[in-house]
C-alpha cells in the first residue's frame, strides 16, 4: 500500500532546478507529509591535502555544509510551501549510503531523487547511485525526470502475473495498489500493462503439430484474465488494460510512450552482486528506457 508520512527529497547541488523537491511538495500538498530536503556533499581534496590541519579541514567542511544548508533553506522559503520541511546536509563520500542511512534515521517512507539517462556502458558495467539506492532502500523510491507533472496525466503500472513464487505475486498486488493510490492522488488516468513470453520459434520445427499462435493466444488469455481481475479490484477501465507478447523491457517503455505516461509504477525484488552489475535488473532496464518519472515499489 502507498503510504507517505515523511518524504526524503534528495537534491543535487549541480542542478539549477530541484525537481525532487517539487515532486515532494506536490505529494505533500495531498498527504500532509513532512519533507526532509537532503543534500550530500563531498570533495576528496579536503581529505587529501597536507597543508591544512585536521581541525582546519573539519571547519572548512562544516562551512561548506552550512552554506549548502542555507542555500536549500532559501530555496524552500522562495517556493513558499506550506508543508513541514526540514533541511539535512551531510558530508559523505558515498551518496547512496548517506541517502539510505538518512532515510532510516528520519523514518522516511518515500525517497524522491532526480535522475538522468545513463549511457549503455555506464549502466551495464558500473552501477550508478540511483541503482544503489533502489537496491538498498527498504522503502519506495521515486526517480524523477526534468519536467513538470501535468493535471489529469497518465499513470502506467507494470503488472507481473502468474509468477512461480509468492514474493513476486505479492509484489504485483502491492504495485497495483500503489499505482491506484498515486493515480487518485494526482487525478490521473491509470493503465495496467503486462507482457508475456511467446513460444520459441524453434519449437514449431522440433515439435510436430505444435501451433505457436494457439499457444501464444492461450498464454495471453491467462495473463489477461489475471490482470483484468486486478483491474476490476481497482476500477481500472478495461480499455486501459494492456497485455502484449514480448520482453517487459521492450513492451513497457513502448506503452509508456504510446500513452504519454507521466509516471510509471514498477516493482523490484532486486538482484544484487556481480550479476546485477553486469546484467541489470529488469526494473532498471525499463527505467533507463522510459522518459517519465518512475516509482519503484519495494
Amino acid at each position: 500500500m502507498f503510504t507517505c508520512t515523511k518524504i526524503l527529497a534528495v537534491t543535487d547541488p549541480a542542478l539549477d532546478q530541484q525537481f525532487s523537491l517539487l515532486r515532494a511538495l506536490r505529494i505533500a500538498e495531498k498527504t500532509d507529509a513532512q519533507i526532509i530536503v537532503f543534500s550530500c556533499m563531498y570533495d576528496k581534496s579536503y581529505d587529501m591535502t597536507a597543508v591544512l590541519t585536521s581541525d582546519e579541514r573539519f571547519n572548512m567542511k562544516q562551512a561548506l555544509v552550512e552554506r549548502e544548508k542555507l542555500k536549500l533553506e532559501a530555496l524552500v522559503k522562495e517556493l513558499n510551501c506550506s508543508a513541514n520541511v526540514d533541511v539535512v546536509v551531510t558530508w559523505c563520500k558515498k551518496l547512496h549510503e548517506s541517502v539510505v542511512d538518512t532515510c532510516h534515521e528520519y523514518k522516511c517512507d518515500l525517497i524522491i531523487k532526480a535522475t538522468k539517462k545513463h549511457g549503455l556502458l555506464s549502466s551495464s558495467l558500473f552501477t550508478p547511485n540511483d541503482w544503489h539506492i533502489v537496491r538498498n532502500s527498504s522503502v519506495n523510491v521515486m526517480l524523477v525526470e526534468s519536467h513538470e507533472w501535468p493535471q489529469n496525466g497518465t499513470v502506467v503500472s507494470s503488472i507481473g502475473v502468474l509468477a512461480k513464487d509468492d514474493k513476486h505475486n505479492s509484489l504485483s498486488d502491492k504495485v497495483a495498489e500503489t499505482a491506484h493510490a498515486l493515480s487518485q492522488l494526482l487525478g490521473a488516468s491509470l493503465h495496467f500493462a503486462n507482457s508475456f513470453a511467446g513460444a520459441p520459434l524453434h519449437i514449431a520445427v522440433e515439435v510436430p503439430n505444435f501451433a505457436p499462435e494457439v499457444y501464444n493466444k492461450s498464454v495471453q488469455d491467462r495473463h489477461m484474465k489475471k490482470v483484468l481481475e486486478l483491474a476490476e479490484t481497482y476500477k481500472v477501465d478495461t480499455d486501459n488494460v494492456h497485455v502484449s507478447e514480448g520482453l517487459p523491457e521492450d513492451i513497457i517503455p513502448e506503452l509508456c510512450k504510446k500513452h504519454k505516461a507521466d509516471l510509471l509504477v514498477i516493482g523490484s525484488v532486486g538482484r544484487t552482486g556481480f550479476s546485477a552489475a553486469l546484467l541489470g535488473n529488469t526494473a532498471e532496464l525499463i527505467i533507463d528506457a522510459v522518459e517519465c518519472d518512475t516509482v519503484i515499489v519495494k
